[in-house]
């Protein structure tokens, strides 16, 4: 299955008439940080509302218990035999996180809608402004018990990193790379900027088009790659503010361009700096 959805695929669904995807074989579904700016603002007609936190993660860097997860994304009516359409209320960052952890519970039809919001706005797709929408999904939880979770496939924590950090592994066997903007990495007059020591700073948005929010083709993503001297054999760990440009970062390397080792640290730079761990300022890593 194609990683990305475009807008014009789930436009020829309701230009037949359709009002929902109650009888669809996929489902849209917009996660949100924050929903009053977002879903509730305005959404895509039959879509679904995913809170990045609350649905998805109990707090930054703190994925929802197993079974409480599975049995909310249930009760919303996604569950593994849906082909899930994700997007959310920026630029498909938390569409990104979303993506990697159901990926992680071991879903198999999962996309990302290309351009997100502004991509829809722009293709002129209809509007609902309505409280929500759900749809009974059909799940009973034996079915999942041995379900294999493999979330250490796709994030790492605080420990894993400290312990590359302090050892001076970063930059040896593993790249560590800060996908915020440079003035985030620098750091300068905020005292909470800086980055990782070791980390390199490639920012996510080399990875995105700049007015329609569309993931940029495979060979200019290529090409941004080769410029850092990226292989697809590296092992990467990809670390933002929150999480979810890392996340979108992962998507392009991993799904685009087929990467084989590409993690993400969750709790990223906040979780870093409220243990006291060490900072450092400037371009260099």
């Amino acid at each position: 299955m194609e990683p990305l959805t475009e807008v014009g695929d789930i436009l020829s669904y309701f230009n037949r008439g359709s009002t929902s995807f109650a009888s669809s074989s996929h489902i849209v579904v917009e996660t949100n940080e924050n929903p009053g700016t977002g879903y509730l603002s305005w959404h895509i007609p039959g879509s679904i509302l995913l809170k990045l936190y609350g649905d998805l993660l109990r707090d930054i860097g703190i994925i929802k218990d197993y079974n409480a997860l599975t049995m909310d994304l249930v009760t919303k009516g996604i569950t593994w035999d849906e082909h899930v359409v994700l997007l959310d209320e920026i630029d498909n960052r938390h569409a990104a996180m979303a993506y990697m952890i159901l990926k992680a519970l071991g879903f198999k039809h999962v996309s990302i809608l290309n351009g997100g919001k502004i991509n829809w706005l722009i293709h002129r797709g209809p509007l609902c402004t309505c409280n929500g929408h759900t749809y009974k999904g059909n799940f009973n939880p034996g079915d999942r018990l041995n379900a294999t979770v493999n979330l250490k496939d796709y994030f790492v924590n605080f420990d894993q990193i400290y312990e590359l950090a302090t050892n001076g592994n970063i930059g040896g066997n593993t790249l560590l790379i800060d996908v915020r903007s440079p003035c985030e990495y620098m750091g300068g007059d905020v005292d909470i900027w800086g980055h990782i020591p070791g980390a390199i700073n490639m920012p996510w948005n080399l990875f995105l088009e700049p007015l329609t929010n569309r993931f940029r083709n495979r060979d200019e993503i290529r090409k941004v790659v080769d410029s850092y001297g990226l292989s697809p054999s590296d092992d990467i760990i990809l670390y933002c503010r929150t999480g979810g440009r890392s996340a979108l970062v992962w998507f392009a390397l991993t799904e685009l361009l087929g990467f084989g080792r590409v993690r993400v640290y969750l709790g990223s730079w906040l979780d870093w700096i409220s243990r006291g761990a060490p900072i450092k300022r400037g371009k260099e890593p």
